[in-house]
């Protein structure tokens, strides 16, 4: 009788904790969209950038979109790369010419592209657990992450190419899991992926490797078909722009490396998706044994990629998405592979249910940086519209030349640009582009505006690589043929300063 007691009080003991714990759930659900109506009202209000590279796309695309132009020749007008595929620049050119804003374009095929990620993690693990409990937590980690909605909100390539491979990798899974007849799909997928991100190689090089390990003649097969396949429509593409295409997303795109960005990730990525590595690590050794060895995989592969590339000058947390969203399938998994659900509900003191403390603080501490990020970009959006304010009667809307290292103001004052100074003077540096031409421009006076982040008349500030500073030659071409105008407050440290030229064009 007492043990019948016992055991129905400890029946209602886990029933109660149970019933929290998906109260929880529903909770964060709520919370995550919440937050992206927040991160949706920004997309709509705010007309100005949320990255500096989110102007360079939107200029891109609007080039494209009015001349039919990309991929432009590195020694003429303008000095400008397209730096990745031409999948995102063909999708966001479309919306404007349907009458989309350049930058709303973009952000709402991020957003969609964020979407379709959430949707994936929710799927990839119910495909590989059966678990519904542990799939929504998977779909929470990854809609909780500031990460992801950050990037998922703002109009660049990486959001949509990250679904495409998640993409890629999901139908592979069906033929892993179910055996279903998949694997075209995932190569249609991780090609999509690799024309609209050039560095998307975690997820084709995952399936090569599981394949490999269950059926030898299949991976080659599956390797050798698709390797070929693109390598046929690069060249392709290569050859039909006159070797432009690789010039641009290739030669231009070898940034030096700096050992202090990959420390600055790095600590970026403790801070944001510390908790989610810790989570995955925990079931890491089970998860390889199991059948989601081929997630460890897809992990390790994803790992090794962003280590390759996040030390590059110029790169940004937009390096992490894909590595945040496979460890959002992963500590899922990893969950379930633990027994955490059951132990937990049931109340169990085994150190496995204090997994629960880094799920929780990566939930919290997304929600909270999300609505920083939602706050900052309200108030940076009027900083943006007061700065264009003060440049516009300076930036003839259309004709002549102008070379700014704003990009955002380019893209709303003439929606274009006509230099892009960072990757200029890289290109410069490296010899790639011969300099000769803009200086004898300069010289001449053929920009109607000149603007910079700093005077060039005064002290000679710290060198920074990505601040994009020009070159000597040209900085000092400005010297002696413009004259400083005005300066202006703007999101810039230091504000900007605006040239005008000293006499006439000759």
């Amino acid at each position: 009788m007492a043990s019948g007691i016992m055991t129905g009080v400890a029946l209602g003991a886990a029933s109660n904790v149970e019933h929290k714990f998906r109260i929880g759930l529903w909770i964060a659900s709520a919370l995550s969209l919440i937050a992206l109506g927040g991160c949706l009202v920004t997309v709509f209000h705010s007309v100005n950038e949320f990255s500096p590279p989110e102007s360079v796309v939107a200029a891109q695309s609007l080039m494209l979109a009015h001349d039919g132009t990309l991929y432009y020749d590195l020694n003429h007008y303008p000095y400008t790369v397209c730096a990745y595929m031409p999948v995102f620049y063909m999708l966001e050119a479309g919306l404007i010419h349907a009458g989309l804003p350049a930058m709303q374009a973009g952000r709402l095929i991020s957003l969609a592209s964020w979407c379709g990620i959430v949707y994936l993690c929710f799927h990839l693990v119910l495909l590989y657990t059966g678990d519904r409990t542990a799939s929504r937590v998977s779909a929470i980690l990854a809609a909780s992450s500031s990460l992801l909605l950050f990037w998922g909100s703002t109009g660049q390539v990486d959001t949509l190419a990250v679904f495409f491979a998640l993409s890629a990798f999901f139908q592979f899974s069906r033929f892993q899991v179910r055996g279903e007849a998949t694997l075209l799909y995932a190569a249609l997928f991780a090609g999509l992926a690799l024309f609209t991100k050039q560095t998307m190689v975690a997820a084709p090089s995952a399936i090569c490797v599981s394949l490999w390990l269950r059926d030898k003649k299949r991976a080659l097969l599956f390797a050798t078909l698709f390797s070929a396949a693109m390598a046929a429509a690069i060249l392709a593409v290569n050859i039909a722009l006159s070797g432009r295409f690789l010039s641009n997303t290739v030669l231009a795109n070898m940034n030096p490396m700096v050992v202090n960005k990959l420390l600055d990730q790095l600590r970026f990525f403790g801070s944001v998706s510390g908790c989610l590595a810790l989570t995955a690590a925990a079931g890491f050794a089970k998860m390889i044994r199991g059948r989601a060895g081929a997630v460890c995989i897809y992990l390790i592969s994803v790992t090794l990629i962003f280590l390759a590339t996040a030390p590059k000058i110029g790169s940004d947390t937009n390096y992490q998405i894909e590595l945040t969203a496979v460890l959002a399938i992963a500590s899922a998994i990893s969950l379930h592979e633990l027994e955490f659900f059951p132990l937990l509900f049931l109340g169990s003191k085994k150190w496995v249910t204090l997994l629960l403390l880094p799920i929780a603080v990566h939930a919290a501490v997304g929600y909270r940086a999300t609505v920083n990020t939602v706050l900052f970009r309200w108030g940076m959006e009027a900083q943006w519209r007061a700065l264009e304010n003060e440049l516009r009667p300076f930036v003839p809307a259309k004709g002549g030349l102008v070379l700014s290292g704003d990009y955002n103001s380019m893209v709303q004052l003439r929606q274009r640009l006509d230099i892009e100074p960072l990757i200029y003077t890289l290109l410069v540096s490296a010899k790639v582009v011969d300099p000769e031409p803009v200086r004898r421009d300069l010289e001449r006076g053929a920009f109607s505006t000149v603007i910079l982040g700093e005077n060039v008349f005064g002290p000679k500030p710290e060198f920074n690589p990505e601040l994009g500073a020009l070159p000597e030659a040209q900085l000092d071409a400005i010297r002696a043929h413009y004259r400083l105008k005005k300066h202006v407050d703007s999101p810039f440290s230091g504000g900007l300063y605006i040239y005008l030229p000293a006499g006439g064009v000759q």
